[in-house]
């Protein structure tokens, strides 16, 4: 109840929860919230903490941290990082490192010797392939001067390109803002509203959208609920007085343009927002696919305001700094690889010689270390042997082991890895809707070096805007926060206690190691 719905303490001394209590169990004696506080939740803490150490150690091959900073609504900085892998039943996991107040200046030097300590005290210096967060220059920096790999949140990314896009149309938007506005604003307008939907056969009526300026998805909703309900909303401004005034017919017609060319976008945003499943393998497909449709959305005979989003959306993907690198990343070209689901098909040419080459390499590298660590191992069955040849004079065991050392010389470290990436090439393609890590638990034994391989690449790319660590501000916000379009969370004044620095991290710790 404290950890995973982070309930005050002070809620053991409230008659209504003692009365509860007493129903339940009669001969319970609850503890005060200073055993509570000072007892109870420290020794909890302390065992998650362990458990949860000795989980990576023994399981975490390497993985990816995300890392975020903000400013809360009562001007305190927080940094929270958090760490994804692949455990030993390839199952994804992710671990809550740190959630702490920041309140050194958010400058690159301050947050990578903070990221730094994190790191240290989890002992992941050398588990830590990449990082991913926005696309803040100081955090870019404060990575680069740590020396691991960046990559920025695909999906904010992806929502700087399309607002990019959307400006071009920003009156246009600004009019339908208005519009959604007078309709929730004005009970009077709301009224007639509903009453037209009802009269044109609607049984239930819906309401309009309004955007919220940080998600680019909400500007796609409100123009799809108002084409839903376009006879409605001219009917009704019809029929008011001091209504804003409608839009024009070719703007009706603009808008509808507008929801077939970002429903793509909305497609690949929730494609790569997963948390139950990679997404790192999926960055490479889903930007040639966004590029592609864009091509064709270019041959439709749409309007020449339409088309010149589209034109800005095909420019914001190809921009060098954006995505017009990221087939040459080699992090994303291996996750690809390693995906039943799309293996070499998605790489230009040369970039699936280049990437079938380093796993080829990679996989040797892992064979070689474990035929070293068998010949480290002593032999204790060939010390038996000699024993009983030494008794007898003759070994049963002699001609095979002969053989089979012979076989042994023949296939090298590379040669055996060649073998076993070719035989995964020419294995049939997964459907797309394949669970990867559970194709890799089950074929694991069909490819015993490459399954290692996979469980040290593949990764989900943290989507930040629905990750751990967004989930992670609403706790921490003393007010309102709007958490998804129409539900608001609200902390209560006595769970503030809470936001000390100390209980905040151990709280948050143990709520999202036990969700």
């Amino acid at each position: 109840m404290f950890t995973k719905d982070l309930q005050p303490f002070k809620i053991v001394e409230d008659e209504g929860f003692k009365n509860f209590v007493h129903l339940l169990n009669p001969s319970y004696k609850i503890p005060n919230r200073h055993t509570l506080s000072k007892v109870s939740i420290p020794a909890l803490y302390q065992k998650c903490l362990i458990e949860t150490k000795e989980m990576i150690a023994t399981e975490a091959i390497s993985g990816c941290i995300t890392t975020d900073c903000w400013t809360s609504r009562n001007n305190a900085g927080y940094i929270a990082i958090t760490f994804h892998f692949i455990d030993n039943n390839f199952l994804l996991k992710s671990v809550l490192l740190s959630c702490h107040e920041f309140s050194d200046s958010h400058t690159s030097q301050n947050l990578s010797q903070k990221i730094k300590s994190i790191i240290q005290e989890w002992n992941l210096e050398n588990k830590i392939i990449f990082a991913v967060s926005d696309n803040a220059s100081n955090i870019q920096l404060a990575l680069k001067i740590l020396q691991i790999k960046h990559f920025g949140c695909f999906a904010h990314t992806l929502n700087l390109i399309v607002q990019g896009a959307l400006a071009l149309e920003s009156d246009l938007l600004d009019k339908i803002k208005t519009i959604v506005t007078f309709f929730r604003k004005s009970t009077s307008a709301n009224k007639k509203f509903q009453i037209y939907q009802t009269s044109n056969g609607v049984k239930v009526p819906i309401k309009l959208l309004q955007d919220v300026s940080t998600r680019w998805n909400s500007s796609l909703y409100m123009l799809d609920r108002f084409v839903v309900l376009e006879d409605c909303i001219r009917g009704t401004l019809g029929l008011l007085d001091n209504s804003p005034p409608g839009l024009t017919s070719s703007e009706w017609k603009i808008i509808k343009e507008l929801v077939l060319v970002l429903r793509p976008f909305e497609e690949a945003t929730k494609a790569v927002s997963g948390n139950n499943y990679i997404t790192a393998s999926m960055v490479i497909v889903i930007a040639q696919g966004l590029i592609n449709v864009c091509d064709q959305l270019l041959k439709q005979n749409y309007t020449s305001r339409t088309n010149a989003v589209i034109n800005k959306l095909l420019n914001g993907m190809k921009e060098r700094n954006r995505w017009g690198n990221i087939e040459n990343s080699k992090t994303l070209a291996r996750c690809t690889f390693l995906d039943p689901r799309f293996k070499d098909v998605p790489l230009s040419q040369s970039i699936q010689q280049t990437t079938k080459t380093d796993i080829i390499q990679l996989t040797a590298a892992i064979i070689s270390s474990e035929s070293l660590e068998e010949q480290q191992i002593p032999n204790t069955s060939a010390a038996t042997e000699t024993a009983t040849e030494n008794k007898s004079g003759f070994l049963i065991w002699c001609t095979i082991d002969t053989q089979v050392a012979q076989m042994k010389l023949t296939g090298t470290n590379t040669s055996t890895s060649i073998i076993e990436v070719q035989r995964y090439l020419e294995d049939s393609l997964q459907q797309r809707n394949t669970v990867a890590l559970k194709w890799w638990q089950e074929n694991k034994h069909n490819y015993p070096y490459l399954s290692q391989l996979a469980r040290k690449h593949l990764f989900k790319m943290p989507n930040i805007p629905n990750s751990k660590l967004a989930s992670i501000r609403k706790w921490i916000e003393p007010h309102n926060i709007s958490v998804t379009a129409g539900k608001k969370f609200q902390i209560d004044q006595h769970a503030k206690s809470l936001l000390h620095e100390k209980r905040l991290n151990k709280s948050l710790f143990m709520k999202h190691q036990h969700p």
